[in-house]
């Protein structure tokens, strides 16, 4: 029939995935086996999550990271049908979860707010593909090239771009950037005023170590681990660096979060 004819998935559509599933002698499909290995994925990251901070590490056990992502992937898994799009542990979700954790009184408030995060402010950022990271890191170059050019120019004499040496902080709102409290702080501008405008504030961390990296043969050693954040310049840049973007540049900025209409 596959030869010949074709498999007939106009007249019934659940015919292919039926046959494939037989092709591949696939006859066990187990929500909970999944689940279980999405468990173990977990716990291969929460160990690492901010593991140099101590303050961050005496108020928030390993556990109650585990349990807030295993309670967000079942709560997906029960809205999969409903959901445009769908949500399982994505690398870099241990790390959005900590400041949540860190911040609210209860785990029952940290997960509904870090639910409500992922799935409304940046739900591109945690698909498989990391579809919003990767636009994040399109837009940060083409921001950078707009806002400083010659920067721009040097780093792509030395062949680096955003994808090189920005996808942690893109990936993470600059969460991976140590002390916890200016990114508590960096958060609270961000939660206010949009998760998009984490670009401009890692292009803000780039312009205060302009001068270092201009004179460096090697900048990647600089940039491989960005200096301690700085909340406070770091917000006052990103806001002033709004006015210098073309406005449908940065109608493109704000959308990148959770925009699915260019998947």
């Amino acid at each position: 029939m596959i030869l010949v004819e074709g498999i007939p998935s106009a007249v019934d559509p659940t015919l292919r995935p039926r046959i494939w599933k037989i092709l591949l002698r696939v006859d066990d499909v187990s929500a909970c086996t999944f689940l279980e290995y999405v468990r173990e994925k977990i716990r291969n990251d929460t160990f690492r999550t901010l593991a140099t901070d101590r303050g961050f590490k005496e108020r928030v056990r390993e556990d109650m990271l585990v349990r807030l992502l295993d309670a967000f992937v079942w709560r997906n898994h029960d809205r999969q049908e409903t959901q445009q799009l769908g949500f399982t542990y994505v690398q870099g979700m241990n790390v959005l979860a900590a400041p949540f954790l860190y911040t609210m009184p209860s785990e029952l408030e940290a997960f509904f707010c870090f639910a409500k995060f992922i799935e409304e402010c940046c739900p591109l950022y945690v698909q498989p593909t990391l579809e919003g990271v990767h636009r994040g890191l399109k837009l940060l170059d083409r921001c950078l090239k707009i806002v400083d050019p010659e920067l721009f120019a040097y780093l792509r004499t030395k062949n680096l771009s955003a994808e090189i040496y920005a996808f942690p902080s893109v990936l993470t709102f600059c969460a991976c950037t140590p002390p916890l409290d200016q990114v508590l702080q960096l958060w609270d501008f961000l939660l206010a005023f949009g998760v998009h405008l984490n670009v401009l504030c890692v292009i803000a961390q780039l312009l205060l170590m302009r001068d270092e990296v201009m004179v460096s043969t090697s900048p990647m050693r600089l940039l491989r681990t960005f200096p301690p954040l700085e909340a406070v310049p770091v917000i006052g840049i990103a806001v002033t660096l709004v006015r210098d973007l073309p406005v449908d540049l940065y109608d493109e900025l704000v959308r990148h979060p959770y925009d699915i209409t260019h998947m």
